[in-house]
């Protein structure tokens, strides 16, 4: 016999036959069993991925059809994170620059070019406005005259107390929780060295503001600088950088000295412009004269860009008002005011401010007003923004005015 004849009928030759067929099989079995364990992993990973997708799906269904409309609350707290990015975005630099009206003819810049917030950046968002009603014509929750008024400076609270006393107020202002405001309404006051009288002015606006079920800020606009105070240019400049920080509907121009005391005197705007402060208590509660339209007014944003705004000419005491009511009439409005009974206001006493004493020029300003009302007031504003500053329960805005390049330009002087 051959050898390898010999050696495959040997035992060992046998045994090592018997060895690699085990070895073969085992291989193959554990392959098949790899296989198939790969194949239920996979399975598996695919099966719980599509779960997954799935109970997504069905959670943010249900939020959405159940759950947020049932939490108007916490989406006012979603809004007022947009506000409060808005808001900083506003007010967290200091503008040095000479800043000139967006409606100035003499500007380089047209209105779409002014820095201003986007359009609705502090507006209501759209979640919270599809979700609410809006807001009824009478608020419900009035307390007619039932309530505080201070007069007396020394009684104001500090900065500190007031804004531990209105936890409510963001930003300047507040909005309803559970309905949308009928209007968006701004409260510009002119402002000079009078820190008590704001502070009593705060206490009584907001929370009576806040009865009224209205979405609105206030505005101290501050005069800064050495020149006369010019409370009619600070309106103008008020309406002008309130709507870059809030975009309102209706304006509410407003003495700082002057509290309300009565909450049926609603701050929204109509289709005339509207005296608001008719009965004041230092006058005995009535009118001094008919066409007084001093104190407190409301106006549109269209109304008041109709009457080219105040007059910018007016440096001291005395004559913006009567010159104000007259651009009101020559623009074709009438006025309104609300029942002496609703309109009536306190007068905080206090002395005549320094650089602001009577305008000795004054009447002549007013019998000569129908000839510049066009040229002179918003169309022709130029001012210096020195800062704006967030401080919760009122917006600061400081400028300084050239008094001298103001009444250059007005051709009086």
């Amino acid at each position: 016999a051959s050898p390898s004849s010999s050696s495959r009928g040997s035992p060992a030759a046998a045994g090592s036959s018997r060895s690699d067929s085990g070895s073969l099989l085992a291989s193959r079995v554990m392959t098949s069993w790899l296989g198939r364990l790969m194949s239920r992993r996979i399975r598996f990973g695919i099966a719980a991925l599509v779960l997954y997708f799935c109970l997504h799906f069905l959670i943010s269904r249900t939020l959405s059809l159940t759950f947020w409309p049932s939490s108007p609350s916490l989406l006012r707290k979603f809004d007022q994170v947009i506000v409060g990015m808005a808001a900083n975005k506003a007010t967290n630099k200091t503008y040095l620059a000479t800043t000139v009206s967006p409606l100035a003819t003499v500007s380089n810049s047209s209105p779409s070019t002014m820095p201003t917030l986007a359009p609705g950046s502090i507006r209501a968002s759209g979640l919270v406005s599809s979700n609410l009603s809006s807001c009824p014509e009478d608020p419900p929750g009035l307390l007619g005259d039932k309530f505080t008024v201070l007069t007396d400076s020394s009684k104001a609270p500090s900065w500190l107390e007031l804004e531990q006393s209105l936890p409510f107020v963001r930003h300047g202002g507040c909005q309803p929780d559970d309905c949308v405001a009928k209007q968006r309404v701004a409260i510009i006051v002119p402002y000079r060295n009078r820190d008590a009288h704001l502070r009593l002015l705060l206490l009584v606006l907001h929370p009576m503001l806040r009865r009224q079920q209205l979405n609105y800020r206030i505005f101290a606009i501050e005069q800064s600088g050495t020149t006369r105070f010019n409370r009619a240019m600070l309106f103008n400049i008020g309406f002008v950088e309130a709507g870059k920080i809030f975009q309102p509907d209706c304006f509410i121009f407003h003495d700082v000295d002057l509290l309300p005391e009565h909450d049926h005197n609603i701050y929204r705007c109509g289709s005339k412009p509207r005296h608001l402060s008719a009965a004041i208590d230092k006058f005995g509660y009535k009118l001094p004269y008919e066409t007084i339209f001093g104190g407190a007014c409301s106006l549109t944003s269209e109304q008041f860009r109709a009457v080219n705004g105040f007059s910018n000419v007016f440096f001291g005491w005395g004559g913006e008002d009567d010159d104000f009511r007259n651009r009101v009439a020559w623009a074709g409005f009438q006025v309104s005011r609300y029942p002496m009974s609703i309109a009536r206001y306190k007068m905080i006493k206090h002395n005549r401010d320094t650089k602001n004493d009577p305008n000795p020029q004054r009447v002549n300003l007013i019998n000569k007003g129908r000839k510049r009302w066009k040229e002179d007031g918003l169309s022709s504003l130029q001012y210096s923004l020195v800062g704006v500053q967030d401080r919760h329960v009122v917006y600061f805005i400081t400028v300084e005015i050239p008094e001298a390049e103001v009444l250059r330009r007005a051709h009086l002087s």
